[in-house]
């Protein structure tokens, strides 16, 4: 049975909401704000095969949410807040609208969907396209698709302007700031650098969480040592630019030998 997943996301929870075909709310959860959020979300779900996301805002507060459900392969939709609060207007008692003028409205809102549903599957194809041609290796990095690789290759250009690996992770912030203090040796959040890049990177370290890898292993092993989960995801991310650094350099001397 094909569902709609609806996601109304908030900085500290998400609530999703499974409707069928018939628009009958089957089931909901609310699951806490977190770096597991997308694996509790795909296990609650998982008894729904035929299944698309709906993320309110998939674009502003919903970006994050969105887009790791994007990099685990699952199938999202893009619902402006303006949409949205037309929903919950049509659904208030407070409307003034009249059966006549809901149906209108109901019918753009489908229509909107149907339209911003079209336009990212077309961008999708083009990016896809457009990645292929490069003849970038990116993809084959866990947790980096097409779309990850665009923001790559569009924001680094010619990998060769970083002399090292330690220059290119300052550029997209992941070369943490040292905070030590006394005896107690600790790094904190990079602010500076490129953030869409750093997204990526991220995207990309929280999907090899899910999988057994070497990201997972090198994850699994900074805990052992003593690391918080922020400092080793952040140690994560810093390996994974430093194989991002390798294969772009690997791919510019494919090209030029």
């Amino acid at each position: 049975m094909s569902v709609m997943i609806g996601i109304d996301p908030h900085k500290g929870s998400h609530t999703a909401v499974v409707i069928n075909p018939e628009e009958i709310v089957i089931d909901q959860i609310r699951v806490k704000a977190s770096t597991r959020q997308v694996v509790e979300l795909q296990e609650w779900a998982s008894g729904f095969e035929d299944r698309c996301w709906a993320v309110e805002s998939a674009r502003g507060l919903g970006y994050l949410l969105s887009q790791q459900l994007v990099a685990s392969g699952e199938r999202v939709l893009d619902v402006p807040a303006m949409l949205a609060s037309r929903v919950r207007v049509l659904g208030s008692s407070k409307s003034q609208k009249n059966d006549r003028q809901r149906v209108v409205i109901a019918t753009e809102l489908v229509d909107d969907i149907a339209r911003f549903n079209a336009q990212m599957r077309a961008s999708k194809k083009r990016i896809r396209a457009a990645v292929a041609a490069s003849g970038t290796s990116l993809c084959d990095i866990r947790g980096i698709g097409p779309i990850g690789a665009a923001i790559i290759l569009g924001a680094v250009g010619d990998i060769t302007r970083f002399p090292t690996p330690g220059h290119f992770a300052s550029y997209n912030a992941t070369a943490p700031i040292d905070a030590s203090s006394g005896n107690h040796n600790r790094h904190r959040l990079n602010p500076r650098g490129n953030r869409k890049l750093n997204h990526v990177l991220h995207i990309a370290a929280v999907t090899q969480l899910r999988y057994p890898c070497e990201g997972r292993d090198y994850y699994q092993k900074k805990l052992a040592g003593g690391k918080t989960s922020k400092e080793a995801i952040r140690a994560l991310k810093r390996r994974i630019s430093d194989v991002v650094y390798r294969q772009l350099g690997a791919d510019v001397r494919r090209s030029t030998s």
